[in-house]
């Protein structure tokens, strides 16, 4: 059973960062000097130098004015597909499936609630907001996105209110915060990889949707990056480049969609790229790297579980 709720948080996403992110780092001011950047590195602090004194109530009304058109836009976007057709008289109701994709749905929505709050920091920087508020206001507004969205999920026909669904989108909404202030992730970062390797996903049938690739989890790794070159010694590292990282991913067959019996997960091990040890100096590229240092780029990856294979170019698939 599909949740309508992916689809919509992912329209939503990309909207948000179109229309966020990269105009609120093209006009803030970068503010970067190279001496306190390299002396005391911290990828994700802003420059003690660039405060901002106050908010701006009409740069936080633009912020505002935003997200009602992307919401405006995803909910649109649902009732167009027809989504909520037909749901025989069904009130608001209940649904936690923990039976649908593996589970590998709850990282889908945990990943949506990143990219929304990532998004959302921009905007409340850009408005004038401290750099705590920022975080805290963008873990709470993805929180609340995923809490909206599930409320509409309540009356559907076909699936319901889930308290983890929310909880997972809340929590993804809340770890640029944690990525900022929490000392263990100057060690890990989490990604995300697609590519379409199988057509199990759209070759269902999929209602009014067609099928959106939110939901093509079969094609959907998700990856903890460990960064080496941070927890070696200082002696040690200048033997290991400063950009190569080791990711574990987690993944699922198309069993899962061509209902075949015994469907399982998939476990990778793969060779990464830390983008942020390339330590751009300008707020715009750090904005943009920050950004694209969440998608785990094509590298060498063995499979482990429940096989083993060996692929050139995870997740491309020759």
């Amino acid at each position: 059973m599909r949740k309508a709720n992916s689809s919509a948080i992912g329209l939503l996403a990309f909207v948000l960062m179109l229309s966020l992110v990269f105009p609120a780092a093209a006009l803030s001011s970068p503010g970067d000097s190279l001496t306190w950047r390299d002396s005391t590195w911290d990828y994700r602090s802003e420059d003690p130098t660039d405060v901002k004194p106050e908010i701006e109530p009409a740069k936080l009304f633009g912020v505002a004015s935003l997200t009602l058109i992307a919401y405006g836009a995803a909910y649109g976007f649902v009732f167009e597909k027809g989504w909520w057709d037909d749901n025989g008289g069904r009130g608001f109701h209940f649904e936690n499936d923990f039976d649908y994709a593996l589970n590998l749905d709850k990282f889908g929505h945990f990943a949506a609630g990143v990219v929304i709050g990532e998004a959302f920091y921009e905007g409340y920087r850009w408005a004038g907001a401290s750099e705590f508020q920022s975080y805290l206001f963008a873990g709470f507004t993805a929180l609340a996105t995923h809490i909206a969205i599930d409320i509409k999920d309540g009356f559907a026909p076909k699936w319901g209110f889930s308290i983890f669904d929310v909880l997972s989108g809340g929590l993804g909404g809340f770890l640029p915060m944690a990525e900022r202030y929490v000392p263990v992730f100057k060690y890990i970062d989490l990604k995300w990889s697609y590519w379409i390797n199988s057509n199990a996903y759209y070759d269902q049938e999929h209602d009014a949707s067609g099928g959106v690739f939110t939901d093509d989890y079969v094609n959907q790794t998700f990856w903890l990056s460990l960064k080496p070159y941070r927890m070696l010694p200082e002696a040690a590292r200048k033997y290991y480049p400063s950009w190569l990282a080791i990711a574990v991913g987690l993944s699922i067959d198309d069993r899962v969609f061509t209902k075949e019996p015994h469907p399982h997960r998939e476990v990778y091990i793969a060779l990464d790229y830390d983008l942020e040890a390339f330590r751009p100096q300008s707020r715009l590229a750090r904005t943009i790297v920050k950004a694209l240092n969440y998608f785990k780029l094509p590298a060498p990856t063995i499979q482990v579980y429940p096989e083993f294979h060996w692929y050139l170019l995870y997740p491309i698939k020759f």
